[in-house]
């Protein structure tokens, strides 16, 4: 049996995978699916992006206890899906090194996020649990939103669909 950290480093390496199915079926959408409106989530596609990643930079600031004042970012943050992923790869650096050296006693560490003057704390594990389902309840919404835009098949992201691949990928 694994150790909570194992088991917080496997939903992020989830949370990875998942994000990489939704980009990859998304780039052939044109700038403008992108932003279709939908009655659902965030409201579109590239907005969806925008929301897990203004969260998961929202989250790291939080951890790496950096500015928390810093804006929630917006769709007039990025001209198109290219330049929200120029970024994202740059946040999930941060993100590779900070789980690289978190240590199992750390999860029991208060963290505190500060949210128009008010503080909220919770455990650094909650944090890491919450930002792994946040991008799976969302990422939902994205394979929703894709189906409607006749993106097909939509992207498979169970976490079954990882582990088998990851299993298949081991056996050869």
């Amino acid at each position: 049996m694994g150790t909570r950290l194992d088991t917080i480093m496997r939903m992020h390496e989830h949370r990875h995978w998942v994000r990489n199915k939704l980009l990859t079926a998304s780039r052939g959408l044109t700038n403008d699916g992108l932003r279709k409106s939908f009655e659902m989530g965030i409201g579109s596609v590239l907005g969806t992006f925008v929301h897990l990643y203004g969260a998961e930079t929202v989250w790291m600031n939080v951890l790496e206890n950096k500015n928390q004042t810093a804006p929630f970012p917006t769709l007039d943050n990025f001209a198109n899906l290219e330049a929200l992923e120029r970024d994202w790869e740059l946040l999930d650096q941060r993100w590779g090194a900070w789980l690289a050296k978190v240590k199992e006693a750390e999860l029991d560490q208060v963290a505190e996020r500060v949210r128009e003057g008010k503080s909220y704390v919770t455990s650094v594990m909650d944090v890491l649990i919450h930002v792994a389902t946040h991008q799976h309840y969302h990422a939902a919404q994205i394979v929703n939103m894709l189906r409607h835009l006749g993106v097909k098949p939509p992207p498979a992201c169970d976490f079954i669909g990882m582990a088998r691949e990851q299993f298949a990928s081991e056996q050869k």
